[in-house]
């Protein structure tokens, strides 16, 4: 009897246990990268409303600046005996910081809608990949069942 034909009755067994879990572990790695995806689109959702509560400091920060800014301008108009064009100045100033304070707001808008976006990309990709996975996994079954079948018949 040869070596070939001692190994032959575990040869099927060890086929059906190596495609198992190979079957097993693609799937495994479709559901931890599904899991990436969730939790990247989850940590983006944050940084998100992070970026929106940053903007709107900011712009509180650039109203805050002009409302300085324009008691300066009163103070130096006062002291210096000017009356009539300080109501023009204080109103351009204040309308810079309002212009200021938008754009402010507008740029943490972006960058959040831009997180959210990546995030959810990130969450699509994880669940392709789950799917990619999956599809590998069942052409592993195939692949093994055929090998299987393969062996079968050569030993009848």
């Amino acid at each position: 009897m040869s070596g070939l034909e001692k190994l032959s009755p575990y040869a099927m067994p060890l086929m059906i246990a190596g495609m198992v879990m190979s079957y097993d572990d693609q799937k495994k790695q479709g559901r931890e990268l599904a899991e990436q995806g969730a939790i990247q689109k989850a940590l983006n959702e944050v940084a998100a409303g992070q970026a929106i509560a940053i903007g709107q400091m900011d712009a509180a920060e650039e109203r805050r600046s002009a409302d300085i800014i324009g008691s300066r301008a009163v103070a130096v108009a006062a002291a210096g005996g000017a009356g009539g064009d300080i109501n023009n100045l204080i109103a351009d100033i204040k309308g810079e910081g309002s212009y200021r304070a938008s754009i402010a707001m507008y740029e943490a808008e972006s960058q959040s809608e831009r997180l959210k976006h990546e995030g959810f990309q990130a969450e699509r990709m994880g669940r392709k990949q789950k799917k990619e996975m999956g599809r590998r996994a069942f052409g592993t079954v195939l692949q093994g069942a055929g090998s299987v079948l393969s062996l079968s018949t050569k030993s009848t």
